[in-house]
């Protein structure tokens, strides 16, 4: 007969609760210091204090802040690895990878500074294929980062051959959409690429409204033999890219597609736009240096002139009113009354009038809806070589991005976008703006309130009123000056060196909306904001060549067996 058990024994089914409860209090009785060291991998995905913060998400039970924080402005490994230990355990990681920037449709500049400036900075073996550069893009490149090395020639076969003989571990592809291999001149070098079965292929696409089965038919061959990485601009594209992607999978029944990692970069590069020289067509020199203080004036409309692509009418429209109703505001006297007059600057230095400033390449079939009276205040600036345009650019005051439709918010990213970020011109949009293109922050964007024409929110920034809470003042430009209660952030984001939040973003400790700061931004505040960005695209670049170093040695290694 069995001894009876005591009431107050646990019985058998209860003791791994016990343990466990027994495991969690020790834990939490633990000084922070001594878990911080036990557990590195989780405390540097919630701290993490030397990455670039993207827009939060307010939840109510995420840690001390009541905020859920993404760590960095891409979805990368370094969500549970800060920086420091990436570079500590990899280092060298790419040491010897031979890599091929290939540009082959002679488009893209921009997206080819960006790449040569991220490589450079991480140090990597690289070799830019392409023919040449288009309307002084050299000149770029060599007063932007000293950059003076010329692009090896494509279409003499010189590329196809260092793929056929073994000669490159990654291309780097930056015009990979299938449209623009779609000629026969690129016949040699496409099928060299699709049979080198050890060299990866890192796929950047840019026409994604028009993703097809051509697209994925392009590389299949190389997602099955897992060579191919697609690489994207912006956070919007890369999670569309990454859905379409998934459904390939799932319709086809191919894990391979699954298994196809979508990345993005975000395509700056170093580019003084004080320093550029004036030309011909482009005469700016009152307009350096930028005043902290200044007013909004001088408003840039960017791309291919065409009202189909953007709302250059609606705005024109929207500014002829706003003007007739109070021209003083707006910098100008009021219409003279004679025939074919047109709106007069006050010469009032509180209050420049305002100009509109086309600048791309302008259609033959645009019809531009100018008003008569309006016509010495908007510009259209046509065929500029690229030192002129970055020139002509940097100085505005703000970019409209202007947007018809929704594809440059869900599936293609505007080029307009980054060239502002490059000249140092902040661009004027709305949280949908910002949803998509996550890697704005102060001092690039202005935020005002969704559903507010970009007339109007230049309105009242000219009033000093904060185009976002609408009511808000602004305060002074230096982000040192902002430190009242209301506005202060907490301590913690300070301690980070940020200091800065979009216009109109929440105070995460509070919840209350933050005043935006004044219009202007200092030149350190576009350093910091520049050098994060550039951070950023070199941690990503050294992760991705670091993990597709690893996969060319594993294969390498499994076929001497």
């Amino acid at each position: 007969m069995s001894r009876p058990r005591s009431r107050f024994m646990p019985s058998r089914r209860s003791l791994p609760f016990i343990l466990l409860s027994t495991i969690f209090v020790l834990y939490k009785s633990i000084p922070a210091e001594y878990s911080t060291q036990a557990f590195p991998s989780f405390s540097s995905y919630l701290s993490a204090e030397d990455v670039f913060y993207p827009h939060s998400l307010s939840t109510k039970s995420a840690g001390d802040h009541g905020t859920f924080v993404e760590t960095s402005a891409y979805d990368l490994p370094k969500l549970i690895r800060s920086r420091r230990d990436v570079k500590e355990e990899n280092q060298g990681g790419i040491d010897g990878l031979r890599i091929a920037v290939l540009e082959h449709a002679g488009f893209h500049e921009e997206v080819v500074g960006a790449v040569i400036k991220t490589l450079t900075d991480i140090g990597a073996n690289f070799t830019l294929y392409r023919d040449n550069f288009r309307w002084g893009y050299a000149e770029v490149l060599s007063s932007g980062m000293n950059y003076t090395i010329p692009p090896t020639p494509y279409s003499d076969g010189t590329f196809a051959s260092a793929v056929s003989n073994g000669e490159i571990d990654v291309t780097i592809h930056i015009s990979c959409d299938h449209a623009f291999w779609n000629w026969p001149k690129n016949n040699l070098a496409y099928e060299a690429m699709k049979e080198a079965k050890d060299m990866q292929v890192v796929c950047m696409l840019h026409e994604l409204e028009n993703l097809s089965e051509h697209e994925r038919k392009s590389w299949e061959l190389a997602a099955k033999q897992e060579r191919l990485t697609y690489l994207t601009l912006s956070k919007h594209v890369k999670n569309y890219l990454k859905s379409e992607v998934l459904k390939w999978a799932d319709i086809l029944k191919e894990t391979s597609w699954g298994n196809v990692q979508v990345e993005e970069f975000v395509p700056i590069f170093p580019v003084d736009a004080s320093r550029l020289p004036d030309s011909d067509l482009v005469q700016v020199e009152e307009y350096f240096p930028k005043r902290a203080e200044s007013i909004p004036s001088r408003l840039a409309i960017l791309g291919n002139i065409q009202p189909w692509r953007r709302t250059y009418n609606p705005i024109l429209k929207d500014l002829h009113s706003a003007i007739q109703d109070d021209p003083e505001a707006w910098g100008y006297l009021p219409l003279s009354d004679e025939s074919n007059s047109t709106y007069i600057s006050s010469n009032d230095k509180s209050r420049p009038p305002v100009t509109l400033h086309f600048i791309g390449s302008l259609a033959p079939s645009a019809q531009l809806e100018i008003p008569d009276s309006m016509r010495d205040m908007v510009f259209i600036h046509s065929g500029l070589e690229y030192i002129s345009f970055y020139r002509l650019l940097g100085s505005m005051d703000l970019v409209l991005p202007a947007f018809m439709g929704w594809t440059y918010l869900e599936k293609k990213l505007s080029s307009a976008i980054p060239a502002g970020i490059v000249s140092r011109v902040p661009i004027l949009g709305s949280e949908l703006l910002l949803n998509a293109y996550q890697f704005l922050r102060d001092p690039s964007i202005v935020l005002h309130a969704p559903g507010l024409k970009e007339i109007e929110a230049i309105s009242l920034l000219r009033k000093g009123i904060d185009p976002n809470t609408q009511h808000k003042p602004l305060l002074p430009a230096s982000s040192s000056s902002s430190s009242t209660d209301d506005n202060a952030y907490d301590t913690q984001q300070s301690n980070r060196g940020s200091g800065q939040l979009p216009m109109g973003m929440r105070n995460r400790k509070r919840g209350n909306v933050v005043s935006s700061k004044s219009f202007g931004a200092t030149r350190e505040d576009w350093d910091q904001y520049h050098d994060k960005l550039y951070e950023a695209n070199s941690e990503m670049m050294f992760d991705l060549l670091d993990k597709l170093s690893r996969k060319i040695e594993m294969r390498k290694s499994l076929e001497k067996f």
